[in-house]
């Protein structure tokens, strides 16, 4: 199961039809594992029984949020433009990053 559905992910993209649904559906994938990495979780989240708890509204925006830059810059380089980290994503995502000490 994932934390954004694709009816979601299209909404926010503003994306009609289904010709585009197996690229956006590749590109919420990327998006939701990025996420996931960065934030050192498995998504969907679990409880201690391993029930699938709810995602946080931040996290699932985070998630739009990155599916939008993946979207959008389909190319890993424009010439005459740099690409940065999304300050927004990161900022929502803060709270709930997982962090480890060794």
């Amino acid at each position: 199961m994932t934390v954004v559905t694709l009816d979601e992910a299209k909404a926010h993209l503003r994306i009609d039809g289904a010709d585009d649904d197996a690229d956006v559906g590749l590109k919420l994938s990327a998006a939701e594992g990025a996420v996931a990495q960065h934030l050192d979780r498995p998504l969907p989240w679990q409880n201690g029984d391993g029930a699938e708890v709810s995602v946080p509204d931040p996290v699932k925006v985070a998630i739009l949020l990155v599916l939008g830059d993946l979207y959008a810059n389909r190319e890993s380089s424009i010439v005459g433009a740099t690409h940065v980290k999304n300050p927004t994503a990161e900022w929502l995502l803060g709270p709930y990053r997982r962090i480890t000490f060794v």
